[in-house]
């Protein structure tokens, strides 16, 4: 692990970027976050072991960011981690972490700054994300966790004019995190090293009397799974079926696990009957979930092991 320093002069907010290739993707966020209207700030650029080499140049673009270099992939779990522990360790009181294919509103980390000021058991808090589809955008809402149905979702946000919305969890692609909760939560499990980690980190700040909050006039863009596409789809297949048993086994109890259990597996089942006829894609695909079953029932957490296939 290498680190560069761009200026030893604390700053109570700090923005994160965790760079995994695509350097096109993080070069255009980090252009963005120079847009930002609010100061002042600093901010760190952690190369999660990027496969292309992209990081030292990114570094030589950007001198006046700290730069972090990880010497292994630690996921977004792990990265995250290192990249806000980093922050911290230079005074920062508020880390915003954002996924490198961002694109931020000038005003966003404003809005989100003031919200937070203002509530002071506000652990975390997060933009609107709106993510091209093939009809324009879709727009976050808040995130809810229905654990009878083992399922985590987004509810609509009728009213804007609100200044801010509690819920039960925040998309990982924008966080912003106060460090006194991040400090107490020992930030992200690293069990689940890519995927759900966001979820559960918001639920154990719930449950430790910290508030999650949607702030709807803080808006930013987001391009969604730039780092896990093509060949590394699979990836999500994987790492979402082991880690949907890994948080919800951990957090529902009698009746309620049960139910959870019977939603995951039946969920599988289907798609031990569809994917096949689905051609490679759909043969792969049932493959990584079948995997991350297997993982999950033996205990092997964190980055998985060869998903070549």
């Amino acid at each position: 692990m290498k680190a560069t320093d761009s200026n030893e002069n604390n700053c109570d907010v700090w923005i994160a970027v965790l760079h995994y290739q695509g350097a096109e993707n993080t070069r255009a966020c980090l252009a963005s976050v120079k847009g930002l209207n609010y100061r002042p700030f600093k901010v760190l650029i952690t190369d999660n072991c990027s496969p292309d080499k992209s990081g030292p140049s990114l570094a030589q673009e950007f001198p006046e960011f700290d730069f972090l270099s990880l010497s292994d992939n630690l996921g977004f779990a792990g990265g995250s981690n290192a990249g806000v522990n980093y922050c911290i360790s230079k005074g920062a009181k508020w880390i915003w972490i954002l996924n490198n294919d961002t694109d931020l509103d000038p005003d966003s980390l404003s809005k989100l700054i003031e919200v937070a000021e203002r509530n002071e058991k506000a652990g975390v808090l997060g933009a609107a994300v709106f993510t091209p589809t093939e009809n324009g955008f879709h727009r976050s809402g808040t995130g809810q966790i229905d654990f009878r149905k083992a399922k985590t979702f987004e509810r609509g946000v009728i009213d804007d004019s609100q200044e801010s919305i509690s819920c039960q969890w925040l998309s990982g692609c924008n966080m912003l995190l106060r460090a006194e909760a991040f400090k107490q939560m020992n930030g992200f499990d690293e069990d689940f090293f890519l995927y759900f980690e966001d979820t559960d980190l918001c639920w154990r700040m719930n449950q430790a009397g910290w508030s999650c909050l949607f702030v709807p006039k803080a808006v930013i863009k987001h391009i969604g799974k730039a780092s896990t596409q093509g060949k590394l789809a699979i990836w999500r297949s994987y790492y979402y079926t082991r880690n949907r048993l890994l948080f919800f086994m951990r957090n529902c109890k009698g009746m309620v696990s049960a139910l959870a259990l019977a939603a995951i597996y039946g969920h599988l089942f289907r798609h031990t009957i569809v994917l096949p006829f689905r051609g490679d894609d759909g043969r792969r695909q049932l493959k990584a979930e079948l995997l991350g079953l297997s993982d999950y029932l033996s205990g092997k957490f964190g980055k998985a092991g060869c998903l070549d296939f």
